[in-house]
């Protein structure tokens, strides 16, 4: 009981924190009161004022910079990846349920978007979208995926609409994937059928054709699926 009755009031203090950081309109980058000051704001003992201001500073809401001060910190979806990684690994020994989910989300987000990418996405994005496509394809000439180009093209036509939480969620599913490959069961697709997908959604994209560009994106994401859960099956 004692130790819950610690962790609730560690909670309490970052949860005071952060509403001092919201009150006073603090922005990213900006120095925080000094230790003395919040332990006498806060009515609390160094100790547990150090204790939230670390757990904070984990989830990237404070930045200590020792001998300095401690900081705001950037917006950072760091914790979530992490927290989703170590879900999904969890659960990846039961089924693929976890790993789906995330798809899920991330297939909405995308086709969901798909309107307002196609409305400001440039010439110039399209032609670089086009030499992504075409370094896909060549790879997969030679029997090789090109996994980072891969994801350029997915970030890329969404960074029109820059919308920094977008841009971080799509970012952080494939830090997620990438966590998890070695995991995953194998992907039954050759380089050559996921070029032409690629293909077909920057072919799509540049002719700015919605109901296209949606269509690649839908059967993208059912291909990942039929792949995940087939390799699941065989192992």
């Amino acid at each position: 009981m004692e130790k819950l009755t610690k962790k609730a009031a560690s909670l309490a203090l970052q949860e005071k924190i952060k509403d001092l950081i919201i009150t006073r309109k603090l922005k990213s980058g900006d120095l925080m009161p000094t230790e003395n000051e919040l332990i006498t704001l806060f009515n609390v003992s160094r100790s547990s004022l150090r204790e939230a201001v670390k757990s904070l500073e984990a989830l990237h809401i404070l930045d200590i910079h020792h001998g300095i001060g401690t900081f705001v910190g950037s917006s950072s979806l760091i914790p979530m990846i992490r927290g989703l990684t170590f879900h999904a690994q969890l659960h990846l020994q039961d089924n693929l349920k976890s790993i789906i989910d995330i798809l899920d989300v991330r297939e909405i987000l995308q086709y969901g978007f798909a309107p307002m990418a196609l409305a400001k996405i440039t010439d110039e994005q399209i032609s670089t979208l086009q030499n992504l496509a075409k370094i896909i394809e060549a790879n997969a000439m030679r029997g090789h995926f090109a996994v980072k180009e891969e994801k350029e093209i997915h970030l890329l036509i969404y960074q029109p609409i820059q919308n920094h939480l977008l841009a971080q969620y799509l970012d952080a599913f494939w830090q997620i994937y990438e966590k998890l490959e070695a995991e995953l069961p194998p992907i039954r697709i050759s380089p050559t059928e996921l070029a032409l997908q690629y293909r077909e959604l920057v072919d799509a994209t540049e002719a700015r054709d919605l109901e296209r560009m949606q269509r690649a994106i839908l059967y993208y994401f059912q291909e990942i699926r039929k792949c995940l859960r087939q390799g699941n099956q065989n192992e």
